[in-house]
């Protein structure tokens, strides 16, 4: 049995060229209603509070830091794990404080000229052989803005 040859042409419908004037009215609409709405305000970050008042820190650069620092650390209480003024200088001590604490972590330093410092880390400061971090770990300064 020989098949026959079949060819098709779609004709356009009126059917079809109304439901297309339909969905552009519908979608000029919605730009204008996006248009008319008022911009909604950015959310403020939820200013970190800290445990006990920063020799190092100022208010203007907790906000900022706060800016750059993951979602999920958002609305946790900052606490000082160590402090050269009252644990001194030893990096060694610095280790130990570190134990049994998981992260993340802020680590700032001033040095002499008073520039800050320092760098985030979503895991523990600890003694390793290797890298460590994840994609969440960042260094920065502040001169006189952070970078």
């Amino acid at each position: 049995m020989k098949g026959g040859r079949w060819r098709y042409t779609r004709l356009p419908t009126q059917v079809e060229d109304h439901l297309s004037g339909e969905e552009k009215e519908e979608e000029e609409e919605e730009e204008e209603e996006e248009e008319a709405a008022p911009a909604s305000a950015p959310e403020d970050p939820i200013e970190p509070q800290l445990t006990e008042a920063s020799q190092v820190l100022g208010a203007s650069e907790i906000k900022q830091l706060s800016l750059h620092l993951p979602p999920r650390i958002t609305g946790h209480p900052w606490s000082l794990v160590f402090c050269t003024s009252r644990d001194g200088f030893s990096l060694r001590r610095l280790y130990r404080q570190m134990e049994g604490h998981s992260g993340p972590v802020l680590l700032l330093l001033r040095d002499q000229d008073g520039q800050m410092f320092g760098a985030f880390s979503s895991s523990a400061i600890r003694l390793s052989k290797s890298f460590y971090g994840t994609g969440e770990t960042f260094l920065f300064s502040f001169s006189p803005q952070l970078k």
